[in-house]
């Protein structure tokens, strides 16, 4: 059954986009600004609640994105060594000495262009399938190519299953952190409860949060197709 209206009732503090230091002080504003209120006995289990998680919550921590973007940079410039050489070889060396022949034409499928254009599992398979040709005619084109471009493919390969192996260790930690990132957020939002039932003004409400250092959600692009609304 849909749920009409159910993003009302969502816990906004989940879905909040910050670094892990920025969420943790905006979770400690949030604290500060109750506590200094005074805002009568009602509030002091859900402000203990709150510093216990705080106090749990390693701001310190590494997310996903950040222990595999040294790795991902260094991948996509090994892909991107291979892929020139294979354009250079091709250029260089297949074009020149091979054109002439019938095997010329088995080459085509391997082109710069279309070996970037796959997904990293057929890119491999292909890319192999390539040297394959190069140790087929070595001795037409140059005595080291086999040598170089198994060199080549497999500083790219060997960064990429590095980048697999960081993914699956910090598998654990990553639900780690969903874990204490939702214990603050839940008592965030039982403080937000109990300051709608004292204040009944969103923006008296508003003010015991900072989400300043949120990330905002990109905007989406108007279509600029859509033909305007008709005047009443």
């Amino acid at each position: 059954m849909k749920k009409k209206y159910f993003t009302y009732f969502e816990n906004p503090f989940l879905a909040l986009r910050m670094p892990r230091p920025a969420y943790k002080e905006q979770a400690q504003h949030t604290l500060r600004a109750v506590r200094e209120a005074d805002l009568g006995p009602a509030f002091e289990p859900l402000c203990e609640a709150l510093e216990t998680v705080i106090g749990e919550f390693d701001e310190n921590l590494t997310e996903r994105e950040e222990p595999t973007a040294g790795d991902t940079r260094a991948y996509h410039t090994k892909r991107a060594e291979w892929l020139t050489f294979v354009e250079d070889t091709y250029i260089d060396f297949v074009k020149p000495k091979l054109r002439k022949l019938d095997g010329f034409a088995d080459f085509k499928p391997y082109g710069k262009s279309r070996l970037d254009a796959l997904e990293q599992d057929d890119f491999i398979v292909k890319s192999n399938g390539l040297i394959k040709l190069y140790v087929k005619y070595e001795d037409k084109l140059y005595p080291t190519l086999v040598k170089d471009a198994r060199a080549k493919l497999k500083a790219m390969t060997d960064v990429d299953e590095h980048r697999d192996t960081q993914d699956a260790a910090t598998g654990t930690t990553i639900l780690d952190l969903a874990d204490d990132r939702r214990a603050i957020a839940l008592a965030q939002r039982r403080v937000k409860a109990q300051l709608e039932l004292t204040f009944d003004d969103p923006e008296r409400v508003y003010s015991f949060f900072d989400f300043s250092k949120a990330y905002l959600p990109k905007e989406k692009k108007k279509d600029n197709l859509t033909p305007p609304a008709p005047e009443a």
